[in-house]
Formats: structure tokens, sequence, C-alpha cells
């Protein structure tokens, strides 16, 4: 079967090779898995410049056309606020560049991953004589900027609409989409990383992810403080990123906590993610809002066996298995993180016992090779429809 995989964005900034966003994973991946079952596969995605590139886990032989982006984006995504919107005149190039693509080769079917929008340009391309079915993945369950009556009309028109969550679906389902459920799993494999970097016992409580309050730096911030002077034996880590709306305070907790450590990428030397991670007791995520559902950094520390303690929000509980793979807290209290996190710290016996199942009972869920046979059922059933 000839597939076109299409994503907005594919290319990470330099430096980043190897830290990926579950918005390129997952359409990087899936193209990946098609290839390696035979299939012809023609990646899409939208024009960058030499500031950015493929990232590590793109496979090299498989062929990638370039199209005009439409969207109003910043150069510079890391450490800067992004814009948003799009260009209309530019849009229409671009389907017009990505039908030509589709009839030149005589792609059997074209996937587009994404968000709202670009599952209203499959919809579109759909319209406009593709002369393919068009499959769309929703990466997220944020609708709100559907568009009204023409962007749902757009959304009916795609053969078929897939989602690996729950909560993504349902929204998706209230403007009269038909989504199918489709769970995939995670490249990243933070368990087998950390044998290069020598990591020692398990010691460490951890926040990783951009510092800013969508994902509860200030609140993880909070918690830390509370939580370091009960536990003088354990280490409280940030790993962060450089991002344009940081929480202040991170860098003036370690000097009023000396347990309290923060770690900046690029990390120093001998120290790693896979280190800091297979180093954790627990992980600790408290975001007021997730960017993709399911939420990857929730998903790569369960998949690295560590038990997360996250908030009820979006799709996270269908991540979570309460008191087996975690805890689920309300987002936004700080004294809420401090009493799951000092709860399960006091039975270090049954918190180890957690950590040696989780990552089974993740990927039983959550993996590629029941996501790659997935795909290949839905693709039959439009081609023949």
């Amino acid at each position: 079967m000839r597939i076109g995989v299409y994503a907005s964005m594919l290319a990470s900034e330099r430096g980043h090779e190897h830290n990926v966003s579950g918005h390129i994973q997952v359409p990087a991946q899936s193209a990946r898995l098609l290839h390696e079952a035979g299939h012809e596969v023609h990646l899409i995605t939208n024009e960058f410049g030499p500031q950015h590139t493929f990232p590590a886990m793109m496979p090299a032989d498989i062929r990638t056309h370039l199209v005009i982006d439409a969207r109003v984006r910043p150069e510079k995504m890391r450490g800067a606020k992004s814009t948003d919107g799009v260009r209309p005149a530019a849009l229409l190039r671009q389907a017009l560049q990505i039908r030509r693509i589709v009839r030149k080769h005589h792609l059997d079917v074209l996937h587009v991953f994404g968000f709202v929008r670009t599952a209203q340009l499959g919809g579109l391309l759909r319209t406009a004589a593709l002369g393919a079915p068009v499959v769309a993945t929703v990466l997220n369950g944020d609708v709100r900027r559907h568009g009204g009556a023409p962007g749902r009309w757009l959304l009916r028109r795609l053969d078929a609409a897939l989602s690996a969550t729950d909560y993504a679906a349902r929204q998706y389902e209230s403007l009269g989409l038909c989504v199918e459920r489709l769970r995939h799993g995670v490249i990243r494999d933070l368990r087998s990383e950390a044998g290069a970097h020598d990591a020692g016992p398990r010691h460490r409580v951890l926040f990783w992810r951009d510092a800013n309050e969508m994902n509860g730096g200030d609140v993880c911030l909070a918690a830390f403080e509370a939580l370091a002077p009960r536990f003088p034996d354990l280490s409280f880590d940030f790993a962060i990123r450089p991002v344009w709306n940081e929480v202040p305070g991170i860098d003036d907790l370690p000097r009023r906590c000396a347990n309290v450590h923060v770690h900046r990428f690029p990390y120093e030397a001998g120290m790693s993610l896979a280190k800091l991670m297979n180093e954790s007791l627990l992980i600790v995520l408290p975001f007021r809002r997730l960017s993709i559902d399911p939420q990857f950094s929730i998903a790569e520390s369960l998949a690295a066996g560590v038990p997360v303690v996250t908030t009820r929000v979006q799709s996270s509980p269908e991540l979570i298995e309460e008191g087996r793979t975690g805890a689920l807290i309300e987002p936004g209290s700080a004294e809420a993180i401090a009493a799951a996190v000092s709860s399960l710290l006091s039975d270090r016996r049954r918190l180890e016992e957690i950590g040696r199942t989780t990552a089974a009972r993740f990927a039983a869920q959550w993996n590629w090779t029941d996501y790659a046979a997935g795909l290949e059922r839905v693709y039959h059933r439009v081609v023949r429809r």
C-alpha cells in the first residue's frame, strides 16, 4: 500500500534531536512502522530552516516531501513565546502542494496527524478531489477553535478519525465526528539510556518538564519546599529546559533547601534525564492543562518504571492506575501534591513494589505492536470503502 503521512512539524531544533515531543513522535513512528511492514511511505511536512533538523528517530530511507508552512510561527520555538494563526493564501498553496504529491505518487491513503486545524485540513483535502481517502489522528482534545459550522463540516469529510485517548475522542464526537480509539506506545526507552550514565540507587523525586504555570512548575516548587525538610535523605530535583514563561523562584529554592537541585538542559557533565529518571522513586507532574493527549512525559515516566503523581486533567486518568502506577490529585494544589507524595514515600517498600510493575502495566495497554496492527486495519477499511 502507498501511504502518505502528513504532520505540520516533524523537525526539532538542533541540539534537541533526541528530545522529541509527542506530536512528532506519533507520526514519525507511524511512518517507521508502516515502512518496516513493507508499505511505500511518503512523509509530508512543512518546510523548515537550517536551525532545525529531523529528529534522530526519523528513518533515513523514507521519502520526504516539504510543503509551505501556512502557520504563523516564530523562527525559534524553544525559549520564545509561540504565536498562532494561519495565512489563508499559504494554506491554499499548501493544500494544492499536498494534493499534487498524493496524485503524482498515486497514494492509496493520506494520514494527517495534528490538532483540530490539521484534521480540518484533511477534510479540506478530501473535499478537493484528492483522489485518496483521508485518515486523521487527533493528538489532543482542544476543539475550542473548531471554526463553527464550516469547521464541523470539514471534520465530517474525513474518511476516518483516530485518537489515542477517550478524552480527545469525546471532544471531537461533540462536534459530530466519529472517532476510533487507537493507543500507541512511546519511543524513548529511558531505562536503556541510563546504562551509559551509571545510574545509582533510587533516591530522587523528580519534576521534568518546562517549568511554567501550565505544567504546574509553581505548584511543584511549593510542594518541594514543603517536602524537602521532611525527607532529608532524598533529593528533590527539577530537570527543565529554557522556556519563555518559567515561573520565578526555581533557582532560589536550592539555596534554602540543600536537598533540592535544578538541572537545566543541556545538563551538566555526567548528568542526563535517563540518569535522573532511573534514580527516581517518584515523578511529580502537576499539570493544569495538557498540551497533548496522552501527555508523553507521564507516559515516558511510566514506561521507565517510575510511578507518577499527576493531576486529574484531560486524559491523565487514562494513563494512571490509582495506587498501582501512581496517584491523581486535583490541579493547582501544592498541599495535595505534597500529601500524595508524602503518603507514597512513607512506605518505601510498597513504593518500590509499585515501581517494579509500573512499566509492564503501562506496556500492556500502550504499545506500538497493537497500534501498528490497528493502523493497517483502518487503512484497508477506508480503501475498500
